[in-house]
């Protein structure tokens, strides 16, 4: 079953304290990490809580959960893609400062049936986000991390986010061109709920499809603005109506609440309309 992803929550490795609230938190998926929120003393440990906790969370909505495991360059790596072959319960391994198509699919072959989800994060991974994107035919998500990019670039992150215009483009339309979903990267002031909502429609409006979270307060945020209202909805489908009988009676082009509808805007509504569709986590 296909699943959105508007919301992707992470949950550092040794807080399995944390594990059972997360996915309850309504996050289209959680990312149970062992990379950056993880000091390097205690990698084995956080493998060791997700290993015995994962399996006791049971079944809830439809919550994707996916391991965060370490970048390739790291001395943890190998441990890692040991460690995710042999968990049950997961659906796919986040492969943190993804920078070349033979990375993801060296995970990709090396964990099995879990899906692989890059996360771009470096000059690096941007300059080659399309054959990112393309590895192993394709895949279903990209996420996108903002920290680490700027701090490589050496510009601090503002709110208004112009440093970010061109990398955010970047992965949106690498995604695109393989039918995947571009994940917005996490917006770390938590005492501004106004500015994360600000953050994630700017990100919604640049192609993104969801945005990381880094706390359970900032998913009911976070979903609401990549959730297609009633109105949108409701208009999509009005619009594709409207368009399938002028094609019916071989017109290309209809009027609807006084705009031109044509093929372009009519893929757009459907796209509204089948993530609209698209079953999500349920509570």
């Amino acid at each position: 079953m296909e699943r959105v992803f508007r919301s992707v929550l992470f949950v550092p490795g040794v807080r399995p304290d944390r594990f059972a609230s997360a996915v309850g938190s309504g996050a289209d998926a959680v990312v149970f990490d062992l990379e950056d929120s993880v000091d390097g003393t205690r990698k084995a440990e956080a493998r060791q809580h997700i290993a015995e906790t994962l399996p006791r969370l049971g079944s809830v909505g439809l919550v994707e959960r996916l391991v965060r495991i370490n970048a390739a360059s790291s001395d943890w790596f190998f441990d890692d893609l040991e460690f995710v072959r042999s968990l049950a319960g997961i659906d796919g391994v986040v492969v943190p400062k993804a920078e070349s198509p033979e990375q993801v699919a060296g995970v990709a072959s090396s964990v099995g049936g879990a899906h692989v989800v890059p996360l771009i994060e470096t000059s690096r991974g941007i300059l080659h986000a399309a054959a990112i994107a393309a590895a192993v035919g394709g895949v279903r998500v990209i996420l996108f991390g903002a920290e680490d990019l700027t701090a490589e670039i050496g510009v601090p992150r503002t709110v208004d986010g112009d440093e970010l215009i061109y990398p955010r483009s970047t992965v949106v339309l690498a995604a695109t061109s393989v039918g995947a979903d571009a994940v917005d990267a996490v917006f770390i002031d938590l005492a501004s709920p106004d500015a994360l909502r600000k953050d994630a429609a700017r990100a919604r409006a640049m192609g993104f499809r969801g945005k990381m979270a880094i706390h359970p307060d900032q998913i009911p945020t976070i979903n609401d603005v990549f959730t297609a209202s009633p109105e949108e909805v409701d208009r999509a489908r009005r619009i594709v109506e409207a368009f399938d009988a002028a094609t019916r009676r071989g017109e290309g082009v209809v009027r609807v609440d006084d705009k031109m509808v044509d093929a372009p805007v009519a893929t757009r509504a459907r796209r509204v309309l089948a993530t609209a569709s698209v079953p999500r986590a349920i509570f």
